[in-house]
């Protein structure tokens, strides 16, 4: 297209243009204006003839002038944004169309088709960077977010997402469907959800991480548009802490009760007990009453007396006698005592304790109800007979450990943490007073127990006591 047909079209434009927002104007080749519109007074705040003979690039921001330039001599139709000074000496923003024109095949100029977009850069510029601050703010939020298909397929996860999930990289999640990081049973009530678009309710269900941990989460899903395409944004905050604070709470809540329960019963005990061992005694003064049985009676009631003021310990703690206790010895003892009822049972007992320096601080009557408990556990693990193992040994930080092994049916491992919890056993009968109690006794000790099984191999029970050579016995304990 030649100047001169350019003109002419211009001219039909005109009286239009006077009142336009878009300037037309006329350039040569080193970007001169030989024609501007009218309109370049309201919009630029120059009048035509102030623009004449001036070059476009000197209006031109500094950072956008090799780009107009460049875009002006390609001898093509384009399309170029950049910022232009008006008179006032603000700066707006232009989207120009360029056509050159040309002789021969040889380009002599262009005209531009100009218009204000300065509300639109700064719209465009105001939802990027507000797009920038959604990013930040979810790739950093505490909880995971993410967004998934209606089929449950993930398309998006933030940061927090891999440290849930136990992954290095998003890919190793993007693709797979959220059915296969929640358990089994909560299928049903994810796909009735997506069904449903969405979860009017929080959900909580269990999470497997690749590692193979398991995560305790509550979900939320939100329908939205991503692409075009109906998904739902998904919330997931991991509440494995909360859950063990409340699990925490819990068995301190039915500790207390028990804790109550044992006092009472502990009091309502003592008072029949004492007028029985009282009579027994006197039985026993009583000229020619030599009577062997009441001897028997005695001990035992005595025993029984002991049995009560173990019970007062889940209620509140004793009184102690610590002492120099000889943890070897003590464990002997505990053996032999166990000797006939192994036999019966067809089990052997092996001692194996390796102890130069087999001292403790402890109360030997209590340590040795711990040792009577467990290896009475031992026992009636192994319907079969076979063989317990009793040891114990100097760790190399100076503690004492102590360990009961046996061959008998194992505990399933996802039962062991809830041992020791009041009203909780592996017997059919039992009600986990038992191990409770000597939970309780060895806290009271300074010590821990931990418990190792497999099923149809047998269990180990390690009590792990504090360090306590001679050197570090006070001088007021014997």
């Amino acid at each position: 297209m030649n100047k001169g047909t350019l003109l002419q079209e211009l001219e039909i434009y005109r009286s239009f243009l006077q009142y336009s927002d878009i300037v037309f104007s006329f350039h040569s080749i080193d970007g001169d204006f030989t024609y501007v519109s009218p309109t370049s007074y309201p919009l630029l705040g120059y009048k035509p003839e102030e623009l004449l003979n001036s070059s476009l690039y000197d209006f031109s921001h500094p950072g956008d002038r090799k780009k107009l330039k460049d875009v002006c001599l390609t001898q093509s139709y384009k399309r170029v944004k950049y910022r232009f000074c008006r008179k006032e000496g603000d700066y707006i923003w232009l989207e120009t169309t360029l056509i050159p024109y040309c002789e021969n095949d040889e380009q002599k100029g262009f005209s531009c088709i100009s218009r204000d977009v300065t509300n639109q850069i700064a719209t465009e510029a105001q939802l990027e960077e507000n797009k920038e601050k959604y990013r930040l703010l979810v790739e950093n939020f505490q909880d995971t977010v993410g967004i998934i298909t209606k089929s449950g397929h993930w398309i998006y996860i933030n940061d927090t997402a891999k440290k849930l999930f136990g992954v290095t990289r998003k890919e190793e999640v993007i693709g797979k469907s959220i059915f296969d990081f929640i358990s089994p049973a909560s299928h049903g009530v994810v796909k009735r959800q997506l069904l449903q678009n969405g979860i009017k309710e929080d959900v909580e269900f269990t999470v497997s991480r690749h590692d193979g941990l398991k995560k305790y989460v509550q979900v939320k899903l939100i329908p939205t548009t991503y692409k075009e395409r109906e998904t739902f944004q998904i919330l997931i905050r991991d509440i494995t802490e909360q859950k063990k604070t409340e699990e925490i709470m819990h068995r301190t809540e039915k500790l207390s009760v028990v804790g109550q329960l044992a006092a009472g019963i502990a009091h309502e005990i003592r008072n029949p007990l004492t007028a029985i061992k009282g009579f027994t005694q006197l039985l026993k003064k009583e000229e020619h009453n030599d009577n062997a049985y009441l001897e028997v009676m005695l001990s035992e009631l005595e025993r029984i007396e002991d049995i009560v003021s173990d019970l007062l310990i889940l209620a509140k703690p004793q009184p102690s006698k610590m002492e120099k206790v000889d943890i070897g010895l003590l464990l002997e003892d505990t053996v032999d005592l166990f000797s006939s009822e192994a036999i019966l049972h067809n089990v052997e007992i092996i001692t194996e304790i390796e102890l130069a320096d087999p001292y403790i601080k402890g109360e030997s009557n209590k340590l040795k109800q711990v040792f009577i408990n467990l290896l009475k556990n031992a026992i009636e693990a192994m319907p079969d007979g076979g063989t317990i193992t009793v040891s114990a040994m100097r760790t190399s930080n100076g503690r004492v450990v102590a360990k009961i092994k046996d061959e008998g049916i194992g505990i399933p491992e996802e039962r062991i943490p809830n041992l020791g919890e009041p009203f909780y056993s592996t017997k059919e009968k039992g009600t986990g007073l038992g191990l409770m109690i000597c939970n309780r006794i060895i806290k009271n000790h300074g010590g821990t127990i931990s418990i190792e099984s497999e099923i149809n191999k047998g269990t180990t029970i390690s009590i792990f006591f504090p360090s306590f050579g001679p050197s570090k016995i006070p001088a007021n304990i014997k």
